[in-house]
């Protein structure tokens, strides 16, 4: 996704256009950073193994923006693009051949994801692409699409577990461990009893009513 600088744009889009072992045409910006550099920059890069834009592309309605492969996989999930979104090889190809043209997009910035499975809570959480502290409103967040996922089930969770997975957020799938109901109390009639006559002088007749 896009560097800072470059943030990939939100919101709702479509794809326009599918293009196989695509040409990358540097924009104006590169070529001028290549130049500095003291590299040359050249117009176009054809469809080889070390073209950026990977062996499919998938263009977007918002201008100047594509779904395509890389030839850095290390920078997948990193701020590393000028905006488009990069994809790793296999997964590319995946989505290329399933995806047509006007297909909707909705490009979101949402750093927690949770859901359920097999009556077991996950949690997902992404480094936020703004500066933020992983405090109350994240938890609370978390809890919410928690229970928005659980088919109305109530469960009660491991909130130290999932404020550990908020303040590390690593991109790993935790699964979020279920804290056991406590056993109920049932109450000892004749002891309740008992201990309130004691309390009330333990004499006999003593709830009785006086004589008139």
């Amino acid at each position: 996704m896009g560097r800072d600088g470059f943030d990939t744009p939100l919101g709702n889009t479509e794809t326009t256009m599918r293009i196989e072992n695509p040409a990358w045409y540097p924009p104006e910006s590169v070529r001028q950073e290549a130049v500095a550099r003291g590299e040359e920059a050249p117009a176009v890069v054809p469809p080889v193994p070390d073209n950026p834009l990977g062996d499919d592309a998938i263009l977007l309605g918002f201008d100047g923006y594509l779904i395509h492969g890389t030839n850095r996989p290390d920078g997948i999930g990193m701020r590393a693009s000028r905006g488009c979104i990069r994809m790793f090889p296999e997964d590319i190809e995946s989505l290329f051949a399933r995806v047509p043209g006007g297909t909707q997009v909705n490009i979101i910035d949402q750093p927690i994801k949770t859901g359920w499975h097999a009556g077991m809570p996950y949690v997902q959480a992404y480094q936020p692409l703004e500066v933020q502290e992983n405090g109350m409103a994240q938890l609370l967040e978390a809890l919410m699409l928690l229970g928005q996922s659980a088919d109305g089930e109530s469960m009660a969770l491991d909130y130290q577990q999932l404020r550990g997975v908020l303040d590390v957020p690593d991109g790993q799938v935790i699964a979020i461990r279920p804290v056991p109901e406590p056993e109920p109390v049932v109450a000892d009639t004749e002891s309740e009893t008992g201990s309130i006559n004691e309390h009330l002088g333990g004499q006999q007749g003593f709830l009785e009513a006086p004589e008139v």
